[in-house]
């Protein structure tokens, strides 16, 4: 099936280039960071010449333009072992992002499954987290993939909105 997709480029360049300067980057800092040359950046940004789609991804994606999923697991502890007692959930990231653990509480078991299908969490893994929880206390749902918005919505301490200069 075909899709009709538009892409206003002027105005993703235009706000490329306003969050560029609100951060105080030169473009010679931003083509570093983005991994390509200065004069890939200063064509994006004029929007004059061709650029490859992952030379401009690169760019976006370090001026946060760009929605990035992390991979880990999610941890969960019941702090005192039964249905109706605070839960506790922790996202551990599997590469070095992130910092120590932010807990995030929820007042019994109820509270965490709605949490946890927002986070669109497979029901089958729902239910095993849920039984490990009862039995042992403790439960893990491995290899989640959650957007940095998401992250940040939850773990805001963990994962706040980073400033690069």
């Amino acid at each position: 099936m075909e899709r009709n997709i538009q892409v206003n480029w002027e105005m993703i360049t235009r706000e490329a280039r306003r969050r560029r300067k609100a951060r105080g980057m030169t473009q010679l800092r931003l083509a570093t960071l983005a991994k390509v040359s200065r004069s890939t950046v200063v064509r994006f940004e004029l929007s004059s010449g061709d650029v490859q789609l992952s030379s401009a991804l690169r760019i976006l994606s370090v001026l946060d333009m760009v929605e990035r999923k992390q991979e880990g697991n999610l941890l969960l502890i019941n702090e005192e072992g039964t249905l109706v007692s605070p839960i506790v959930a922790m996202f551990a990231p599997n590469t070095g992002i992130g910092g120590a653990k932010e807990s995030k509480r929820f007042a019994n078991l109820a509270e965490l499954a709605l949490f946890l299908e927002e986070l669109k969490i497979e029901p089958a893994a729902q239910r095993l987290a849920m039984a490990d929880l009862e039995r042992t206390k403790t439960a893990a749902i491995p290899n989640i993939l959650l957007t940095m918005t998401e992250l940040r919505e939850h773990w805001p301490i963990q994962f706040p909105e980073k400033s690069i200069a």
